[in-house]
């Protein structure tokens, strides 16, 4: 028999005692990133999880100036449970039944905002762009189109940019940039930092861990009202930003409206954010944009039903619907339905 020195053995249990649960831990992590992404495929929506994937499957980082981020050309994924697809300027596409109508021959209308106007979460068919382009088409024919130039995470310096150099060229009769109440954030990061791009689980675990350990990060309300404080660099980029589209418009002698995206939880009247909303739509009207207000439209008290899912505050089909109906009553509507050859 061999005989085993008990000093020799020692370390090897030592190692085994640690490798075990390393081996656990890992496993565990493995199987957790599994989990996330399977569960995404069959259908269970998790916000954060649907976010990752936009952003790794139809977002990308912008070499434009201004831009920032951008949406890939001709791309399709499944997000929140509805199809998002991408055309070749990377702007949402419309329903192949709305699509089909399209002639080449019409007038572009452009709605410029972020996730709130893009549709997150709302099938294709039911966004407000596709909902005021059969608006302005009912009276007779097919007049308009409205392109979805909308991009997640966008701010209003990111919305001015994207003009310039997508929505520009197409020589648009009326632009609409789409408001809400995050307007005034910083430039998001174009870029994320590896591992997170690659971890859906990390990158989940990145963002809730915050918003547990540190409660004041549960505070949208107060978050939101702090981007608009006087003298805050954030409200300064939106107005500078702001001024410039509104300039950028008249010197193309394109109209421009400000549509006012309420916040989810109260819409009406734009709840705890109302005065926020007021200094947004005081300089809009100085920048030269007609201010449309839908706020009204919305029932009283909470928001809920206005939500794409009951963990998820953007508007859903239904608030979409209003919002396009706001915009087709405008002044700028009627105007346009009746200058159109």
């Amino acid at each position: 028999m061999e005989c085993v020195n008990s000093t020799e053995a020692l370390p090897r249990r030592r190692l085994r005692a640690i490798a075990l649960p390393l081996w656990f831990v890992l496993l565990t992590l493995v199987s957790a990133e599994a989990g996330l992404r399977i569960a995404s495929r069959a259908g269970i929506l998790l916000f954060d999880v649907e976010m990752w994937r936009y952003a790794r499957e139809v977002k990308r980082p912008s070499g434009r100036a201004g831009v920032v981020l951008e949406h890939r050309p001709d791309v399709e994924a499944t997000l929140m449970g509805v199809r998002v697809r991408t055309d070749t300027r990377g702007f949402r596409r419309a329903a192949p039944d709305l699509e089909a109508l399209r002639t080449g021959n019409e007038q572009a209308v452009a709605v410029v905002g972020d996730s709130c106007a893009l549709g997150w979460g709302v099938p294709e068919g039911a966004t407000l762009a596709e909902e005021l382009e059969r608006a302005l088409n009912a009276a007779q024919g097919h007049r308009f189109v409205v392109v979805n130039a909308s991009v997640g995470n966008s701010n209003t310096a990111m919305e001015y940019a994207r003009y310039l150099q997508d929505v520009r060229p197409l020589h648009p009769a009326w632009v609409i940039v789409a408001f809400f109440v995050n307007d005034a954030e910083p430039d998001p990061r174009s870029t994320t930092p590896l591992l997170l791009a690659r971890s859906v689980l990390l990158a989940t675990l990145a963002t809730r861990i915050p918003t547990l350990l540190f409660p004041a990060e549960r505070d949208y309300r107060g978050y939101y009202e702090s981007l608009y404080a006087p003298r805050s660099a954030g409200r300064e980029a939106f107005a500078r930003a702001l001024r410039s589209f509104g300039a950028a418009l008249r010197a193309d002698r394109v109209p421009g409206s400000m549509l006012l995206i309420p916040e989810m939880h109260e819409p009406r009247g734009f709840g705890p954010f109302a005065a926020v909303y007021r200094q947004a739509a005081a300089l809009g009207a100085e920048s030269g944009f007609e201010v449309v207000d839908p706020s009204d439209d919305f029932a009283p008290g909470s928001g809920e039903t206005y939500w794409v899912t009951p963990g998820d505050t953007h508007p859903n089909a239904r608030a979409h619907a209003l919002l396009a109906a706001a915009l087709a009553r405008s002044p700028l509507a009627r105007r346009l339905a009746q200058a159109a050859p």
